[in-house]
């Protein structure tokens, strides 16, 4: 066990300096975006480490969130995806939750697991709002998330 928390330790400072940049997902719609944060004219969307500050996209902290804020004047909708797996790729859990914004409200969802059953996770965490997909991934060392691309 202290083996693998001075190992989770060294990947945190290590990954810590790695900016967290947006992806698609393989099985969502196409668009690629090349930062987190975007600030369109219709809606905001953030994606972070930490379950404090849900408008802020650090990379490292205790839990994760996904927030959007609809700042536009029109409906949007979209889907908050939530996918788990061990280091060897075993799936240890996933969700799919749907919402519908209308304009000037904000939704998102985060959590922190205080007894992990698997001391290092990998974490990928998508928000798909209309046509457009952002994610980062990361690992879960005990309840600390490090989002590392």
């Amino acid at each position: 066990m202290k083996k693998i928390i001075v190992v989770g330790i060294i990947l945190l400072f290590i990954g810590s300096s790695v900016p967290a940049l947006a992806k698609t997902h393989s099985s969502l719609p196409e668009t690629i975006i090349s930062s987190i944060s975007t600030s369109s004219e219709d809606y905001q969307v953030y994606i972070g480490a930490g379950i404090i500050g849900f408008y802020s996209e650090r990379n490292f902290g205790f839990g994760w969130h996904m927030s959007v804020e609809n700042t536009g004047d029109t409906n949007i909708t979209g889907a908050f995806i939530e996918n788990f797996t061990t280091l060897s790729g075993k799936v240890i859990g996933n969700s799919y939750n749907t919402f519908f914004m209308e304009p000037g409200i904000g939704e998102g969802g985060g959590s922190a697991m205080l007894l992990p059953f698997h001391p290092i996770t990998r974490i990928t965490l998508t928000v798909v709002v209309e046509n457009m997909t952002y994610s980062k991934t990361g690992y879960m060392i005990g309840p600390f998330v490090l989002l590392t691309g």
